[in-house]
C-alpha cells in the first residue's frame, strides 16, 4: 500500500478547517489531490493522530478539537436538515421551465451548524429559459417567503444544454463534487460529465458516463409562457437580473455571472477569503 503524502491529508483538512468542519475518511479520499485507497487514507490519518497533528473523534478527524465538536454536535442537525431540502427541492422541480434541482453550500457537506443556515440549490432549467425560470423562483420568494434566503437561495441556475462551468479552481471543484441529487439524476450525470476538469482536483472522484439527453415534457403552463412571453421576456429577464447583481454584488468578494445560459449571483461569496487561506498553506 503506497503511503499518502502528509501534506495531501493536512491540504484537505486546512481547506476544511476554514469552515470548522471536520471530516470522515471517506469525506478525505473524496477530497484528496492524488490518487489514494481509503485504506491508506486511514493509515495516514493514524499516524498523524499518533503525531498530533490531527485529531479524531467517532471517525472524524479535523486540525482541532473545535471542528471535531461541531461535527458531532451538530451531526442530526443536518439530517433533519437534509429531509427539509428535498421537500423544498420536490416543490422548486413544480415551478417552470425548472428541470433538474440539486442541494450545494454547507448542507450538501454535512456542514451546516445552524438552523438558520440557508439552503442553497443549484437549478437545471430548460433550454433558453434560465433567467424566465429565475424570475419565477425569485416572485415567489420576494412575494410568499418575504425574500427570506434560508429555505430557498438560489445560487446558480444553468441551461440543461449549456452546462459546462467557467469558473474552474479547488472551490468551484469541491462544490460540484459535493452536490446532492433532489430532482434528475441524468441532469446530474450530464452536468458532472460536462465538467470533468474537476478530476485534476479530486482524482479519485468516480464521474458517471454522460446520459443521453431525454426531452422533457412540456407543460401546459410552460407552453402558454413561451407563446405569451417567449424570448422577448427572457431578455428582459436578463437584463434587470444583471443590473440588480451588478449593483448588489461586493467586487471585492462577491461574484456574479450573467450568461445568456447561466446565471450565478454570490453577492458576498467567501471564496476569495478561502482561496487565500489555501494560498496561506501551500506557502507554509
Amino acid at each position: 500500500m503506497k503511503p499518502i503524502p502528509t501534506k495531501a491529508l493536512k491540504q484537505v483538512l486546512h481547506y476544511f478547517h476554514f469552515f470548522n468542519h471536520a471530516l470522515s475518511a471517506e469525506e478525505i479520499l473524496r477530497y484528496i489531490a492524488v490518487p489514494a485507497s481509503l485504506e491508506a487514507i486511514k493509515e495516514g490519518l493514524h499516524l498523524l493522530e499518533i503525531e498530533g497533528f490531527v485529531y479524531q473523534n467517532q471517525g472524524w478527524f479535523a486540525l482541532d478539537l473545535a471542528s471535531l465538536e461541531l461535527r458531532v454536535k451538530h451531526e442530526r442537525l443536518n439530517k433533519r436538515r437534509l429531509k427539509l431540502a428535498r421537500r423544498v427541492g420536490r416543490f422548486i422541480a413544480l415551478f417552470p421551465f425548472v428541470r433538474g434541482v440539486y442541494l450545494s453550500g454547507s448542507l450538501s457537506k454535512s456542514g451546516v451548524q445552524s438552523k438558520d443556515d440557508d439552503l442553497d440549490f443549484f437549478i437545471l432549467t430548460a433550454s433558453n429559459r434560465v433567467w424566465t425560470a429565475k424570475f419565477f423562483l425569485i416572485a415567489f420568494k420576494k412575494i410568499v417567503l418575504l425574500n427570506s434566503e434560508k429555505y430557498f437561495c438560489i445560487n446558480l441556475l444553468m441551461d440543461e444544454n449549456h452546462l459546462s462551468l467557467t469558473k474552474r479552481n479547488r472551490y468551484t471543484a469541491t462544490e460540484v463534487v459535493s452536490l446532492v441529487l433532489l430532482k434528475n439524476t441524468e441532469g446530474l450525470e450530464r452536468f458532472l460529465h460536462a465538467n470533468d476538469w474537476v478530476k485534476a482536483y479530486f482524482p479519485n472522484v468516480e464521474l458517471p458516463e454522460a446520459s443521453a439527453v431525454r426531452q422533457a415534457s412540456t407543460t401546459l403552463l410552460e407552453r402558454f409562457l413561451n407563446g405569451f412571453l417567449g424570448e422577448a421576456f427572457e431578455q428582459w429577464c436578463k437584463e434587470r437580473f444583471t443590473i440588480h447583481m451588478r449593483t448588489h454584488t461586493d467586487l471585492e468578494e462577491g461574484y456574479f455571472e450573467a450568461e445568456a445560459h447561466s446565471s450565478a449571483y454570490f453577492p458576498q461569496s467567501v471564496e476569495q477569503r478561502l482561496m487565500k487561506h489555501i494560498e496561506s498553506f501551500e506557502n507554509e
